[in-house]
């Protein structure tokens, strides 16, 4: 069979599993795009430039969060289904900042791997 991969401007619609939301009536949904390989390199590439000579490792971490961040910035187009407290959160910076780390994980996992991709995507 056939591979058959995201073009990159494509934007998918991602139901996280986390705490049982696929499985909600009203799921969270996050609209991203798939993120190559390329891409991939490219933000090693920019964390590897960054902390060159950096010699304290929690500098390091800060600086790979700042850039971990914006991959998850740029490739999150908008979420729906996501409160805190009443209020509804919908752009990714934000969300980014006030999210689950696990969830926050398992989007930009899904967004580098095609197949954790379309296990989470929306079927309409």
């Amino acid at each position: 069979m056939a591979i058959v991969s995201f073009d990159k401007d494509t934007t998918v619609e991602y139901i996280p599993e986390y705490a049982g939301n696929r499985d909600s009536d009203s799921p969270c949904v996050v609209r991203l795009r798939f993120v190559p390989y390329s891409k991939v390199r490219h933000y090693a590439r920019l964390l590897q430039a960054r902390t060159h000579g950096v010699t304290d490792p929690e500098r390091v971490f800060e600086i790979a969060q700042e850039i971990q961040k914006k991959e998850f910035v740029e490739s999150v187009e908008s979420i729906s289904g996501f409160y805190v407290g009443e209020r509804e959160v919908r752009e990714p910076e934000e969300f980014y900042d006030v999210a689950p780390a696990r969830l926050v994980y398992e989007i930009l996992e899904a967004m580098e791997d095609q197949q954790k991709l379309l296990e989470g995507q929306r079927k309409n």
